[in-house]
């Protein structure tokens, strides 16, 4: 039965776009004024010709009002009925689901009721031809209103869930949002005008024309603008960086300051403020180093060639168990990595479990220190740079007999 009922309104819906009734305003694109100024008389004409066949006492005519009233009614019920359950059960949280679709039933509008109960009440008594062709305008007018506005409540609230999880700085988010706000509503209305339009047979196309160019020219002459715009409403909706976070983008290693609708503003580590535009920000690699969980450092040491081999074999484990020691570090791995020059040498990789660079630094200083503590009280030494020269071929009269003598000079250099 109720699908039966929905087929037999969308019917409503169809004949009233397909067929122009017979009071209806003629299609004349040239003349939208007068078309408008018929539309009106034309529901007027309905209304009152409504109000007289009801007033005449006629069987048809009281079965349609009533028909009319009761179906208002039954809507109102179960528009008030769905919002006090969806009110009961929504919580606190203003963005929520529930929360958006009470706001959405909350916009269920009483025209459209009365659309809706004229619509069912034409389906089952035949109106007079003048009250048809009003109710089939009124149907097309309050459906198209009524889907208008709960798509702009729908696509705000949305937007406001999406931009209430955010966090930073709050004028900013509320200025954009607003912005984002005005570009929707001025689209889904924009699209509600066309549509009432064209269906009481208006020529839309050389509206549309004149908007699409108007349009271009507005678009090409701010492009730049609008992409700082879009950029800034990117970076709220997805959040790669809010205020205060640290980011690393080419070269530049800086703190965000405050993210503004055309240009970011951030504090370098040495002092300057950087002024970058949005869309020029967006378009690098950027890493947010204060969304790392712990920080990675990788330390190399080399120890000198003299190092017996059970030393330098032990070497890894005994810097395992040191750094199991300094606390906000954890180990990784350690294994000598290669033959220096002058050095056997060794890689150390540990995590710093402070992301921060500043305790990092701090942690990576304790590491060290006990490393170099450590050394000393095994008896191992650090490699420094070394150099050796052989020098042969040198004789002397001592060395005549004794053949070739051979002088090594060892000179050290400090790290």
């Amino acid at each position: 039965m109720f699908s039966g009922f929905c087929s037999s309104f969308l019917s409503v819906l169809v004949s009233a776009q397909e067929n122009t009734a017979p009071n209806a305003p003629p299609a004349d694109g040239t003349r939208p004024l007068e078309t408008l100024g018929e539309t009106v008389e034309v529901t007027t004409e309905a209304a009152t010709e409504f109000a007289s066949w009801v007033s005449s006492g006629q069987r048809d005519a009281l079965v349609a009002l009533i028909i009319v009233i009761g179906t208002i009614l039954a809507l109102i019920l179960i528009r008030n009925g769905l919002t006090r359950l969806v009110r009961r059960s929504k919580g606190t949280d203003d963005n929520s689901v529930l929360a958006i679709l009470e706001r959405i039933l909350r916009r269920f509008r009483f025209y459209f009721m009365l659309a809706v109960g004229l619509g069912v009440a034409s389906l089952v008594v035949t109106f007079p031809a003048t009250v048809q062709a009003g109710v089939e305008i009124i149907v097309i007018l309050a459906v198209t209103l009524q889907i208008a506005e709960w798509a702009q409540e729908a696509s705000i609230s949305s937007i406001r869930r999406r931009a209430g999880r955010a966090h930073g700085d709050t004028t900013m988010l509320v200025s954009a949002v607003n912005i984002i706000k005005w570009f929707v509503s001025v689209a889904i209305w924009s699209v509600a005008a066309l549509l009432i339009l064209d269906n009481l047979n208006m020529d839309v196309t050389a509206l549309l024309a004149g908007l699409g160019i108007g349009g271009l020219a507005i678009g090409l002459a701010a492009q730049g603008i609008f992409r700082d715009l879009f950029s800034a409403m990117s970076i709220i909706m997805d959040k790669p960086f809010l205020v205060g976070d640290t980011v690393r983008y080419g070269d530049t290693w800086a703190m965000i300051e405050d993210i503004g609708l055309k240009t970011t503003r951030l504090r370098s580590k040495t002092g300057e403020q950087i002024i970058i535009s949005n869309t020029n920000l967006l378009e690098m690699e950027i890493r947010n180093m204060s969304r790392m969980t712990r920080r990675r450092m990788e330390l190399g040491f080399g120890v000198i060639y003299q190092t017996p081999h059970d030393v330098a074999e032990k070497i890894p484990g005994l810097v395992a168990a040191m750094v199991k020691d300094v606390q906000g570090v954890e180990f990784d791995r350690c294994s000598m990595s290669g033959f220096g020059p002058s050095s056997l040498d060794y890689e150390l990789v540990v995590y710093s479990l402070n992301p921060d660079f500043n305790r990092s630094m701090a942690a990576k200083s304790k590491l060290l220190l006990a490393l170099f503590k450590m050394f000393g009280e095994e008896g191992i030494e650090f490699a420094y740079p070394t150099q050796t020269l052989f020098i042969e071929g040198i004789g002397t009269e001592s060395a005549q007999s004794d053949g070739d003598v051979k002088l090594s000079v060892v000179s050290n250099e400090g790290v």
